[in-house]
């Protein structure tokens, strides 16, 4: 039971993380396929990670701990650009 627990909370995150960078990407009018590539993702990869954020299983590629680095250094990058741009 707690591993179900912690599984859930770590999709929980990790599906927060994606929606702050899609929400960021909005805000700068990113483009899906500019998202995309910010996250070195392939067409299949990035397809799995989207199934994921509407609440499909959680992708085997890149691995979390991946993935919520990507996401980090990347909205890092996108609220610099978004600082700049206001």
């Amino acid at each position: 039971m707690l591993r179900n627990l912690a599984w859930d909370k770590t999709d929980e995150l990790t599906r927060a993380q994606l929606a702050m960078f899609h929400a960021l990407g909005d805000e700068i009018r990113l483009s899906e396929d500019d998202r995309r590539r910010a996250l070195d993702l392939d067409d299949g990869t990035w397809a799995e990670w989207q199934a994921f954020l509407a609440d499909g299983g959680l992708p085997a590629e890149p691995a979390v701990p991946e993935m919520l680095r990507r996401l980090g250094e990347t909205v890092f990058h996108l609220s610099v650009v978004a600082e700049a741009r206001s």
